[in-house]
Parts: structure tokens; C-alpha cells; sequence
């Protein structure tokens, strides 16, 4: 197509432009990839002789490159097919200290336990290994690793739909947090064991072998449609704790949850304290997001809701309480609560054109249901808690490049609902001294638009990562969305300008009815691969017979330099997996910022636990800057790291220590 076209010509005319700088670059990249070298503040030294100096960085471009990514569908390749792997809830992680991450999944429903051996699968997990004759590929582990074992049974599973990792015994692996959706609408009388299974917090041995934590708070009596999760250190003592989402009751919408973490993989519930379960804030939640937007150093906690109602925003105002400042944040909803054009208004006032709100009223375009009136009620849906968006998740990213995080929300908007409904888009952090705030520049202003073929169209969208996929140095955005007809996997790929532009179907990322998404670099060549799910809700049930798991690797022909960051922290003052560490590359002056999270979106969301940079043409940075979760909110600072290497940064330690996986034979 002719924009994709002009797209690449771009990346080539840069390519030329820049073209003294790149050589050098190129050479030493070469020189580099996949060793062990000392090269570098923080190569670890060898031997009896002294580690040579540091090199030092010289000018380059972070943007440059001389390619895009391109995705290529290896699901055989992997392992994936084969295996008729299915699932939507999808997140990755190294479970067994071996350098490569691997991968947990869950099927959609509720109350359900798989029998072993037998029937559909519900749960996976799913090793990272070297393949025979080369490369890697997933092998199921999920028997041997105990994940899933039921505590009443050897021929089940338990019942569990989402999972996030953290490393809350700060023993130097990732524990998983396993949640349960229990739908009380299908708890039988009696109840069955899956209408009794609970939430647990998996203990790993550091092997990828699991054992549940003792009971605690965790685990409540009565079961709850457990919908997000994520690790964060809201008290900032080193331990780990855990915000949690829930779809509403059949009696009420519910509140979210925070537990504190007491090192040994049970929870303190202070909920109640903490003030996140007041009334006010009670959502159908469908995702839950932690984050500093504000960065002072504690997390916000965020609440993506359902039934177009606001989104929750809690700011700490004093040490564990929290205010939920969405509203006035422009987190909640958009500025727009224009009903107008909402199909079922216009239904209504069919019925009721004598009424003050209906003057003026337009004409119905769709036929209204019997009684006219039937889905519309003026004393709520004309109110601001009827007038939000359907928000499954809420990435967090600097996506525009200023060191501040932004967000971007994935939302299933519908074009009957009019302009009141929120569609998903950027929400650009303008965070100053008078507080946090967002902007929201719109699909249109910002190049973020959805394709509609048909004036009935729907945007279904339900998760969302942030991530650099080209190694240029700008954050792009994925979106999976699914259930609606027309529904694909879109990648808004950030251009020099800032703006962006849907390259999904150039790029490979073209899979219908995206249910389920992790991204991370699997096989550690130094680009992003994807995994992602199907789905076979409504519309899409006619594209999929089951919900299959792909595997898209990312296969560029040239891309840029990159640098992989993994976290350690003391596991005293610092939690061990650094969640909550905010790590500043600096590349020739452009700075680049991320920020370690514990789970995201719509059913827990994770991409790693390692923190990954696309540096273009520069492959030195000039300087690596760590702020730790820590009470003291301690930095340090490494400077001319070299590049195109996984290195871990383990906290009080004065050098990086590379740990770059060998390639696989």
C-alpha cells in the first residue's frame, strides 16, 4: 500500500542520512552480541587481569534504523500448534532461573476444573526450552510444576483464570499470584470443589516448581470474580503486596482490594483502611493497573471499569490510604457526554417526545426494542457514571517520550452508544505541581484510529501493551481486540513526528480476534516477539473453532541495537524482582524511561520482568540511572554501558553483570 511504502522509504532515507554515524556503531555491535565481555561499566571482569576501562560513548542516534518489525507466524515452530495450545489469559516470565521467559495460560470461564489428561484444557505451563536441532520451543510443564494441582485431588486441576508473577519471598524467583473468577450465579447446591476453589499464592522453588502459601486474607470465604491483579510495594519495605479487581456480584458492584504482603507468600487485608472500599469508588471491574504517574516514588492504583462507568484513580494522601482522584485527573472518562446520538435515547424518546431532553430529538436509526423505551433510563444514563467507557485495561508507558508515564486504555466501544461512550486511546500525562492530570488528544489527532467498514461498527478493545517493537527508541502500542466482526490485532507504531500509524497488517500482527497478548523477546535475539490468543466470543467464533495460542516472532531483517534490563533488588529495603524501580537509559541525550511493573489489564497482563530498550544506532549508552522502591528511594547511576546484551543490575552493586543467554546450538 502506498503509506506503507512512503513508511519504509522514510527508515531507508534516515538509514543513508545517518550513515557515518552507523558503521562504527554496526562494527562494535558485531563485536558484542551474545558475550560475556567485561566491556562495559559493569562486565563482571574475568580472570587474575584487570577488567579493561569502560568504552566510551560516542554520538549517535536512537531513532535511527534501517528496518521495521516484521512479524512471522512460527506457532509449529514453537511448539504451540502441535500441542493445541488454547487460552486468552496469557502472561510470561523466566519461572525457572534458566535467562529465557516462559509462559502461563489460562482459558476463559468460571467455576471449572480441568481433569487431567481429559477434555478440554483450561491451564498451561508452558517451559522455554532449546529445541532439537536448534532454536527454542514451549514444552508443557504444567503437571510437573504443580501450578495447577488441586488440594483435593490427583486428577485435577483447580479452578483459575488469571496470574501474575512476583517474587514475594525475595528469594530470587517468581512466585505467582493465581486468581480465581468465581461467578456466584453457578455455584450449585451443594457446592462443587471448583465452586469452593480459591485465590492462592504459588511458592516457587526457583526451578519452576510450586507449592501454595499458607491460608491467609487471600483467600476469602466467599468467592469473587477476580478480574485484575498486581503486585506493588505501596509501603515501600521491601516486600511485595497485592491490588486486586473484581467484576460486580449478583447483588452489587465490588470494591478492589489491597493486601499487604508479609514476605512469606500470605496477606494482610487493609482494605478498609487504605480506603479502597468505599462505596463511591464500587465498579464492575474488568482490569486494575499500578503505577507512579506522579513519580514521588508511591504507586497510584487504578480501577479500568465496565458499563461505561468512571475509571477509579487512587492517589495516596497519606502513608496507605488513598483518595480516588480519577475524576479530576481526566482518568475516569472523557470530556465528552454528549447522548444524544445514543441509539437507545432516541428509542426513548419516541415514547416521551414531550419531554424537556427529548426536544430536538433525532430519528432512531436501528429498530427499537418493544417497549421503545425499554434500555434507556433518564434518571442514571444521563449521568456521568453512565456516560464513561467499557475499559478492559489500562497500560502504563511513557509513551511520548517526556519521562512521565502515560497511559493508554483499551476500551469495546459501539457506534449506537453515540459520542458519550469512550473509544480507546492515549491519555498523555501532563502531571505538573497542581497534581496529576491527563489529556486526551483523540483517535484522529493522534493517529490512533480504527478501521470501520460498516457504519454498525464496534472497537473491541481488551488489552493493551506499550512496547518499542522496532528497536527505534519510541514506544509503539498493540492492541488485542476481538468479539466484534472486523477485529484484528492493531500496532499503532510511532512515527519521528509523534504521531502514529496502524501497521498491523503490514507488519504481521494482522491475527483476528485478538484474545489474550504477552510480548517479550523469547529467544533473546534483541527484538519483541508476541504471543497471543484467539478469540470465539460472538462474532468470532465463526474465524476459530477453540482459542488458539500463536506465536509471532519477530523476524527484521536489520534492527537497531537494544538493551535488556533486569532488576535485583536487595530484597531488604527493595523488593527482588524491582518492581516499582523506575530505570532511566540515556542514550546521547534522549532519555528513556520505563518503569518495572507487577501485572496489568483485563485478567492480568505481564511482559517479562525484564525491562527492554530499543537504541537504534546508538550502541554504547551514554548512562543508566536506577530509582529503587525503596524507602529511600535510593539511585544509582552506571555510565558508557555497552549495548545489544541482557544485563542485571542488582542493587548496592557498583557494575551491571552481563547475562546474556548463550544462543542456543
Amino acid at each position: 500500500m502506498k503509506k506503507n511504502r512512503n513508511t519504509q522509504t522514510l527508515f531507508a532515507r534516515a538509514s543513508v542520512l545517518l550513515l557515518p554515524i552507523l558503521l562504527p556503531v554496526a562494527a562494535s555491535c558485531s563485536g558484542d552480541e551474545n558475550t560475556a565481555s567485561s566491556t562495559t561499566a559493569g562486565g563482571g571482569g574475568g580472570g587474575g587481569s584487570p577488567p579493561p576501562p569502560p568504552p566510551e560513548a560516542v554520538a549517535c542516534d536512537v531513532h535511527a534504523t534501517s528496518g521495521m518489525s516484521k512479524f512471522v507466524n512460527r506457532s509449529d515452530a514453537w511448539g504451540l500448534k502441535p500441542q493445541g495450545v488454547v487460552g486468552n489469559r496469557i502472561v510470561s516470565g523466566d519461572l525457572n532461573n534458566d535467562g529465557y521467559p516462559d509462559l502461563i495460560i489460562h482459558a476463559i470461564g468460571s467455576n471449572n476444573r480441568e481433569i487431567i489428561g481429559q477434555g478440554s484444557r483450561l491451564v498451561y505451563v508452558l517451559m522455554n526450552e532449546p529445541a532439537e536441532g536448534g532454536g527454542r520451543k514451549f514444552v508443557d510443564k504444567t503437571l510437573e510444576s504443580g501450578y495447577a494441582k488441586a488440594p483435593d485431588s490427583d486428577t485435577e486441576y483447580r479452578s483459575a483464570q488469571i496470574a501474575v508473577l512476583g517474587d514475594v519471598d525475595n528469594d530470587g524467583d517468581l512466585d505467582v499470584f493465581s486468581g480465581v473468577y468465581t461467578n456466584r450465579d453457578l455455584i450449585k447446591d451443594p457446592p462443587t470443589p471448583a465452586d469452593l476453589d480459591r485465590s492462592v499464592l504459588m511458592i516457587n522453588d526457583g526451578a519452576g516448581h510450586f507449592t501454595p502459601a499458607p491460608p491467609s486474607d487471600l483467600q476469602p470465604s466467599l468467592g469473587m470474580p477476580t478480574t485484575g491483579a498486581s503486585f506493588v510495594d505501596v509501603d515501600r519495605n521491601g516486600i511485595l503486596d497485592l491490588f486486586l479487581g473484581f467484576f460486580a456480584t449478583p447483588t452489587s458492584y465490588s470494591p478492589q482490594q489491597l493486601l499487604l504482603g508479609n514476605k512469606d507468600g500470605t496477606f494482610t487485608d487493609v482494605s478498609q483502611s487504605a480506603g479502597v472500599r468505599a462505596s463511591s469508588a464500587r465498579r464492575a471491574s474488568y482490569g486494575v493497573t499500578t503505577c507512579d504517574l506522579d513519580a514521588d516514588g508511591t504507586a497510584e492504583l487504578l480501577v479500568s471499569a465496565y458499563a461505561r462507568g468512571p475509571n477509579v484513580l487512587y492517589k495516596s494522601d497519606a502513608p496507605l490510604h488513598y483518595v480516588d482522584i480519577g475524576e479530576a485527573a481526566g482518568y475516569s472518562f472523557d470530556g465528552n457526554q454528549t447522548y444524544s446520538d445514543n441509539e437507545f435515547f432516541k428509542c426513548y424518546c419516541t415514547l416521551h417526545a414531550a419531554e424537556p431532553d427529548c426536544q430536538g430529538a433525532m430519528a432512531p436509526k436501528v429498530q427499537c426494542p418493544m417497549p421503545a423505551d425499554k434500555n434507556w433510563y433518564p434518571a442514571t444514563d444521563v449521568l456521568p457514571p453512565r456516560l464513561g467507557g467499557n475499559t478492559f485495561s489500562t497500560a502504563c508507558s511513557d509513551v511520548t517520550g517526556d519521562g512521565k508515564l502515560d497511559l493508554f486504555n483499551a476500551e469495546i466501544a459501539h457506534w449506537w452508544a453515540g459520542q458519550s461512550s469512550d473509544r480507546s486511546e492515549l491519555l498523555v500525562n501532563q502531571t505538573d505541581a497542581s497534581g496529576i492530570h491527563f489529556s486526551r488528544p483523540g483517535q484522529e489527532a493522534t493517529g490512533m484510529t480504527w478501521e470501520h467498514p460498516t457504519i454498525d461498527w464496534n472497537e473491541g478493545g481488551l488489552m493493551a501493551a506499550a512496547a518499542d517493537l522496532d528497536n527505534d527508541g519510541r514506544e509503539d502500542v498493540l492492541v488485542a481486540a476481538s468479539d466484534y466482526p472486523d477485529q484484528f490485532g492493531l500496532y499503532f507504531h510511532q512515527k519521528p513526528d509523534g504521531a502514529f500509524e496502524e501497521l498491523g497488517e503490514v507488519a504481521g500482527y494482522h491475527h483476528p480476534c485478538v484474545s489474550g497478548l504477552t510480548a517479550a523477546d523469547f529467544d533473546r535475539d534483541g527484538d519483541l516477539d508476541l504471543v497471543v490468543g484467539s478469540g470465539t466470543a460472538r462474532d468470532c467464533g465463526e474465524i476459530w473453532d477453540t482459542n488458539e495460542v500463536h506465536f509471532y516472532e519477530n523476524d527484521a531483517s536489520t534492527k537497531g541495537h537494544f538493551l535488556a534490563v533486569k532488576l535485583a533488588g536487595d530484597g531488604v529495603t527493595a523488593n527482588r524482582t524491582g518492581i516499582g524501580a523506575r530505570v532511566v537509559v540515556d542514550a546521547n541525550g534522549v532519555l528513556l524511561t520505563k518503569e518495572l511493573g507487577g501485572g496489568y489489564g483485563h485478567m492480568g497482563m505481564q511482559n517479562d520482568t525484564v525491562l527492554f530498550y530499543g537504541l537504534g544506532g546508538c550502541a554504547i549508552v551514554h548512562a543508566i540511572e536506577v530509582t529503587w522502591p525503596d524507602g529511600a528511594r535510593t539511585t544509582q547511576r552506571f555510565e558508557n554501558v555497552v549495548a545489544d546484551r541482557f544485563i542485571e543490575i542488582r542493587q548496592g552493586e557498583a557494575e551491571p553483570v552481563d547475562i546474556t543467554p548463550k544462543p542456543a546450538p
